[in-house]
């Protein structure tokens, strides 16, 4: 299987007042760097702290989602996009609560997959969070290639359990040499986990409410289909859980030793 790529990408400086800065490195994990036509991949990120001055951020990954981060398309040098995410962190900022990162200090998120659409054309993007008041944080410039499949399999036709009548295909998309799990509803496309290249997958109904077992080969998988997520999996397969995990213990462990330091010099 391709080499899964990970980029630590550094954020402009936003100067908020004299004597403090915001600054953030964002550390975007993409898992795949090409897609395919109708295709909302996927990413997860660490945001570490790098200013003086604390970041607001929303406690819940789906007021992030929704309300700070954004697909920035650069077209002649100009930032394009990106109304949306701020109409929608006016509205989330009512009532969800958002917590302040303190300098130094970095958060992951979990539970979730950011899923965005990124360019099918090799244009340039970047990541974006939104801070309000006109601030964003931007990742140095990303590309993906979009490309035409190798081969395409039906898999199985699921639903969610509760919405029967919307009927969901899990489907089986190789290029090159990979092969991803993708669930595809009418003519969008979901990337849900890489699968092994030469084993037989199947899939069957697990409890009748949106859970399904799904067989790479002999290994097992828990899929949930109304979270899009491997809820137990093989790290080989749950590729964002695996990274999520990981890049969690270690944020927890920096933030210790940062909170640590700012202890002693006081």
């Amino acid at each position: 299987m391709k080499k899964l790529l990970s980029l630590a990408l550094a954020s402009c400086i936003l100067p908020m007042s004299a004597f403090a800065e915001t600054n953030a490195l964002i550390e975007v994990k993409l898992f795949k760097t090409w897609v395919i036509e109708g295709e909302l991949n996927f990413v997860n990120l660490a945001i570490k702290n790098t200013g003086t001055s604390p970041i607001r951020l929303f406690e819940d990954a789906v007021a992030f989602e929704a309300g700070q981060l954004a697909v920035g398309r650069l077209d002649k040098g100009k930032y394009v996009g990106g109304d949306m995410t701020v109409g929608l962190y006016r509205s989330y900022a009512w009532d969800e609560p958002l917590f302040e990162l303190p300098p130094g200090e970095t958060h992951v998120y979990e539970g979730r997959k950011f899923l965005l659409s990124l360019p099918f054309s090799e244009e340039k993007f970047v990541i974006s969070v939104y801070l309000n008041n006109g601030f964003w944080l931007d990742s140095e410039p990303l590309t993906v290639t979009g490309v035409v499949p190798d081969s395409e399999e039906i898999l199985a036709t699921v639903n969610d359990g509760r919405n029967l009548h919307i009927l969901r295909e899990l489907v089986a998309v190789t290029y090159t040499n990979e092969r991803w799990l993708y669930e595809k509803l009418g003519g969008g496309y979901y990337p849900v986990c890489p699968l092994s290249l030469a084993h037989k997958i199947r899939v069957e109904p697990h409890d009748g409410k949106g859970i399904y077992k799904i067989w790479d080969g002999d290994k097992p998988m828990i899929f949930d289909l109304c979270k899009s997520l491997i809820l137990e999996d093989p790290d080989e397969n749950n590729v964002l859980g695996k990274w999520t995990r990981e890049r969690k213990q270690r944020a927890e462990a920096d933030n210790t030793e940062v909170r640590r330091k700012k202890a002693e010099g006081n």
